[in-house]
C-alpha cells in the first residue's frame, strides 16, 4: 500500500501578516481514493444512525409532553436532541462531500457558513449540558418537591442558550473565505491583519467559554448529585425517588462523559492549528480526521445512551416501534342496542349457513313453568273438528246426512203443518 501524502495543513496566506492560515469546512488535503470513500460512507452511516435515534427520541419527549409529563430535564434532553438533528441534516452531508473531492466545490456561502453553525451547535449542546447537570442535581437535592415549571422560563432559558451560541463562534463566519491555494481552490480560514490581536484572544477565551468551563461545571454538579445520592432515605417513598435520582445522574453522566471525551480531539486539533508557528510540527491528517468523524459521531451515540440507561425512553421506543411496525386501523364502537340500525331492504338476504347461526332468544322461565301440559292439551285444535264446525255453519245438511237430527226435528214439523192443512 503507497503512503498517503496527508500531512499538509498549513499554508502561507500571501498579503498577510498571518504566518498560518487553516483551513475551514473540512479537511480539503485527502489525496487517497480510498478515504475519499471510506469517510463519506462512514459518515452517511453515523447520519443515519443518529437521524432515527434522535427522531425517536424528540418523538418520546413530545408524547410525554402531551400526556402532561413535562419537565426541565425533558425540555433540555429535547433542546439537545435538536441540536444533533441539525447538526445531522446540516452539518454533516456537506463535510462528506467536501472529503470526497480534492478541493472545495460547495460555493462561498457553505464556506461560510459550514464552520460557523457547526461550532454554533457544538456550543449549545456544551451549555445545554452544563444546564442538565444543574437541574439533575436540584432534582436530587429535592426529589419530593414538587416543582412548578413555567413554560416561558424554559424557552427563555432556550433561546438564551441558542443566542449565546450563535454570537460566540461568529470569527469562523467572518473569516472564513475561498482562495486559491497551491494550485487548489480551498476554503480557509484567513484573518486580516488587524483582527490580529482580536484573533490572538479569541483564540486562547474562545475554547475555555464554549468547551473547558461548561464540562468542569457539569462534572462537578454530577460529583455533587452522586454524593447526594449516597444518602439514604427513612420512608419507603424517598427510597424509590433516590433510586430514580442515581439512574438520572447515570444517565447524564454518561452523555456528559461522552460529549467531552469524544469532542476533546476536536479541540486539540483546533488549538493545534491556531498556535503552531509557521516552521512548527502541524497535526497529523489521520488524527484530524478521526477528530472531525468522533464530533459527528456524538449525535448517533446520545440516543443509545439514553435507550440503555433510562427506562422511560426504552419503554417509549418499545411503544413507538410497535405503533409503527404493527399499526392496525381501529374498529368502530358497538352502537347501543337502541341505536342499531336496521337492515335495509336492498341488503342481500343472509345465506343459509348464517341462518343458521342465528340463535332464538331463550324463554322466561316463569313462562315455561305456567304452562302446563295439560293447557297445551287444551289448546291444540284437531285438523278434522274444524272442518266439521265450518261445513255446518256455511253448508246445512240433509236430514239423512245430520248427525244431530234433533235439533232440526221442530223446524220440520212446523214447516209440514201449512201444506197438511190445504191437502184437507
Amino acid at each position: 500500500m503507497e503512503k498517503l501524502p496527508l500531512q499538509v495543513h498549513h499554508f502561507s496566506a500571501p498579503n498577510s501578516t498571518n504566518d498560518v492560515v487553516h483551513l475551514a469546512g473540512g479537511y480539503q488535503n485527502i489525496d487517497s481514493r480510498q478515504l475519499t470513500i471510506a469517510i463519506p460512507v462512514a459518515l452517511a452511516a453515523i447520519c443515519l444512525v443518529g437521524f432515527a435515534g434522535n427522531v425517536l427520541v424528540v418523538a418520546v419527549l413530545i408524547n410525554n409532553a402531551r400526556k402532561g409529563r413535562t419537565s426541565m430535564i425533558n425540555s433540555l434532553i429535547l433542546n439537545m436532541s435538536v441540536a444533533d438533528l441539525l447538526i445531522l441534516l446540516f452539518c454533516v452531508p456537506f463535510r462528506a462531500a467536501a472529503y470526497s473531492k480534492p478541493a472545495w466545490t460547495l460555493g462561498w456561502f457553505v464556506c461560510k457558513t459550514a464552520d460557523w453553525f457547526l461550532q454554533s451547535c457544538l456550543a449549545a449542546k456544551s451549555f445545554t449540558i452544563a444546564v442538565l447537570a444543574k437541574a439533575c442535581f436540584m432534582y436530587v437535592t429535592h426529589p419530593s418537591k414538587p416543582v412548578q415549571i413555567k413554560h416561558q422560563r424554559i424557552a427563555a432559558l432556550i433561546i438564551s442558550i441558542w443566542a449565546l451560541a450563535f454570537i460566540l463562534p461568529v470569527p469562523h463566519w467572518l473569516f472564513a473565505t475561498i482562495r486559491d491555494q497551491a494550485g487548489k481552490v480551498m476554503c480557509i480560514f484567513d484573518s486580516p491583519e488587524r483582527a490580529s490581536s482580536f484573533m490572538a484572544v479569541f483564540a486562547k477565551l474562545y475554547p475555555a467559554l464554549v468547551y473547558c468551563l461548561p464540562v468542569m461545571v457539569t462534572f462537578l454538579y454530577h460529583c455533587k448529585a452522586f454524593r447526594r445520592c449516597k444518602r439514604r432515605g427513612s420512608k419507603t417513598q424517598n427510597l424509590r425517588n433516590q433510586i430514580r435520582g442515581r439512574r438520572l445522574t447515570v444517565m447524564l453522566s454518561g452523555v456528559s462523559l461522552a460529549f467531552a471525551a469524544m469532542c476533546a480531539p476536536e479541540w486539540v486539533v483546533w488549538l493545534w492549528t491556531r498556535h503552531a508557528g509557521r516552521d512548527g510540527p502541524s497535526p497529523p491528517a489521520s488524527f484530524v480526521l478521526l477528530s472531525q468523524v468522533l464530533v459527528f459521531s456524538i449525535s448517533s451515540v446520545n440516543p443509545l445512551i439514553f435507550v440503555a440507561m433510562s427506562e422511560e425512553f426504552k419503554a417509549g421506543f418499545v411503544g413507538l416501534w410497535k405503533r409503527l411496525v404493527f399499526h392496525k386501523p381501529q374498529a368502530p364502537p358497538d352502537l347501543p342496542a337502541a341505536q342499531s340500525p336496521q337492515p335495509s331492504a336492498r341488503s342481500a338476504p343472509p345465506s343459509p349457513q348464517e341462518e343458521n347461526s342465528v340463535q332464538v332468544p331463550d324463554k322466561d322461565p316463569a313462562e315455561e313453568n305456567a304452562e302446563s301440559p295439560t293447557s297445551k292439551t287444551a289448546n291444540i285444535v284437531l285438523s278434522d273438528m274444524e272442518q266439521f264446525w265450518h261445513d255446518r255453519q256455511n253448508a246445512p245438511a240433509s236430514i239423512e246426512e245430520d248427525p244431530i237430527p234433533w235439533e232440526h226435528q221442530s223446524d220440520v214439523e212446523a214447516s209440514a203443518r201449512p201444506e197438511s192443512g190445504r191437502k184437507m
